[in-house]
């Protein structure tokens, strides 16, 4: 396939799955449930290993293709109290691509655009089985030798095959700057907008009775990460997020909550094919007007996550890893409070 094609494809693709997740035309109501990412208890791709890699200025289509299979153990897949422990699979693929456009008008100027996918599947504890997909368009330029700025849309489809009130339907807007303050030291800005559209789950009104409409929420996100490449083989990061949720479920505005996390991570090759990343995070939410029990104070919980990976590169198209993940999640609503841990195996093939 011709790398026009390719192009045309990936964006028939992105604008009829768009027109499917607008308010009015969507082919279900729209609607919104969960809070969590839980996605991201089982991302570690090994794109991570970009971070000790420069950007190649090449002027061919590249492309970055993966994919994936787990096994892992769950503490608690549930998030709740029960500690029920269980076994997941869980299969990834990834597909990206790089070309440079317009380099005569505006400079060396980047149109990357891909598709990821995840799928999860528990052998008891199925209501958190799900399948994600996410289809992101950018277009990146560099403004000079030491800033880039990046513009970007993200299509997400979130499907909870067993549990129908998760599933969502989102659209991201994002802007973001890149500096090189050093040779070996940057940061970066970014600006996301995140609508949610959920599927199947009807709001809440302010007296807690079903509206015919469904819920949706807005999020306006603020990132900062500040990396420092530390010789030939190791990379530092630090993150410092905020966001603001706003949902339309308004029975106690449900869903209103301010987040900030802050954490780094760090990846370190110990030889040319065995490397391991490392990271600690800390997140804060504090929920608008939901009450603790007897209404004694707003909500807030404390998440811990401590996560690491150990990858060894079979072959330059091959990799096995071991990952091992821990959260606990402190809160003054005792039915939240939760400690999860995940241990899991896999392989990685890149073509």
């Amino acid at each position: 396939m011709g790398k026009k094609r390719i192009f045309t494809s990936f964006v028939i693709a992105v604008v009829i799955l768009s027109l499917l997740s607008i308010p009015g035309i969507s082919f279900a109501d729209l609607i919104t449930v969960t809070e969590e990412e839980p996605k991201y208890k089982y991302t570690t791709l090994p794109s991570e290993k970009a971070f000790i890699q420069r950007a190649s200025s090449s002027d061919s289509l590249v492309t970055n293709a993966t994919v994936g299979i787990t096994q892992g153990v769950d503490s608690n897949p549930l998030l709740d109290s029960s500690h029920a422990v269980d076994s997941y699979t869980q299969e990834m693929v990834d597909m990206h691509y790089a070309y440079p456009l317009f380099t005569s008008i505006l400079g060396f100027t980047k149109s990357k655009f891909g598709f990821n996918a995840i799928n999860v599947n528990y052998y008891k504890k199925t209501d958190v089985n799900m399948f994600n997909s996410l289809i992101d368009y950018n277009i990146e330029m560099a403004a000079s030798d030491k800033i880039t700025v990046t513009s970007g849309y993200a299509l997400e489809i979130m499907w909870f095959t067993n549990d129908e009130d998760g599933t969502y339907i989102g659209n991201e807007f994002n802007t973001s700057f890149k500096q090189f303050l050093t040779r070996w030291l940057y940061h970066k800005g970014t600006y996301r907008f995140r609508l949610k559209n959920f599927l199947s789950n009807k709001a809440l009104d302010g007296y807690g009775i079903r509206e015919t409409k469904a819920r949706q929420d807005t999020r306006n996100i603020f990132e900062h990460e500040l990396g420092a490449y530390i010789g030939e083989n190791t990379k530092v990061k630090i993150i410092n997020q905020f966001y603001l949720n706003n949902s339309n479920y308004s029975f106690t505005d449900f869903y209103d909550y301010s987040n900030y996390r802050t954490g780094g991570s760090v990846i370190q090759f110990f030889t040319n094919k065995l490397y391991g990343i490392a990271g600690f995070f800390y997140q804060r939410r504090n929920y608008k007007n939901r009450f603790t029990p007897r209404r004694q104070s707003r909500q807030k919980d404390n998440l811990y996550t401590v996560t690491s990976s150990l990858i060894y590169d079979i072959r330059r198209d091959t990799s096995i890893f071991l990952n091992y993940s821990h959260s606990e999640n402190h809160s003054n609503e005792p039915f939240d409070q939760y400690v999860d841990t995940i241990y899991s195996a896999g392989l990685y093939y890149n073509f």
